[in-house]
């Protein structure tokens, strides 16, 4: 990233076996980590939090990645989520793939304590997607979200993105496509 950005950047992984194989979560970030941590899921699944400092701000950030099968596992790890996000400080942003659409019971939960991103920026006119993906899907549906907490009063939803990464014949370098949401802090 270095050698692409001229930046320096920092990054910590995390399986959701715990061992150095499997499914994971990596947090990438152009600021230091002021502290980082682990919770592990149901199902063989983590989520990965870090703490930046910005702006006299320090922020949790969280990365995880849920079950792709089961509705039902999902709920169990997104309650495991929600109760283990609430021992840490605000602001909080949750972002990762859910596996889950915009109407789906797991969206329903993780709404009850946080703002989907995306949907907030779309009814603020401040969400962009690519031409003839006007929903802003990152798979077949939105499956990947960028999730604030309703106590991060400290971030300003800015916009959302989601990115058309097709090569000149159609090849994505992911199954996903990208989505960026850009927060102020005040």
């Amino acid at each position: 990233m270095k050698k692409h950005t001229g930046q320096k950047w920092y990054y910590t992984f995390s399986s959701g076996t715990g061992e150095s194989t499997g499914i994971g979560n990596l947090v990438m970030s152009r600021y230091p980590f002021d502290s980082t941590g682990v919770r592990m899921l149901s199902h063989d699944r983590a989520a990965l939090d870090v703490v930046i400092h910005v702006h006299g701000r320090d922020i949790h950030f969280t990365s995880t990645h849920l079950d792709a099968d089961s509705t039902a596992y999902r709920l169990a790890e997104i309650g495991e989520l929600i109760a283990w996000e609430r021992t840490l400080g605000e602001p909080r942003i949750v972002a990762g793939d859910f596996n889950a659409r915009p109407g789906s019971s797991e969206n329903a939960k993780m709404k009850s304590s946080y703002f989907d991103s995306w949907a907030e920026a779309d009814a603020d006119g401040n969400a962009v997607a690519y031409s003839g993906n006007p929903e802003g899907n990152t798979r077949n549906s939105r499956i990947d979200y960028i999730y604030y907490s309703h106590g991060a009063t400290a971030l300003t939803l800015e916009s959302s993105q989601v990115y058309d990464v097709r090569d000149s014949r159609g090849v994505m370098p992911s199954d996903h496509r990208p989505v960026l949401t850009v927060f102020g802090i005040r």
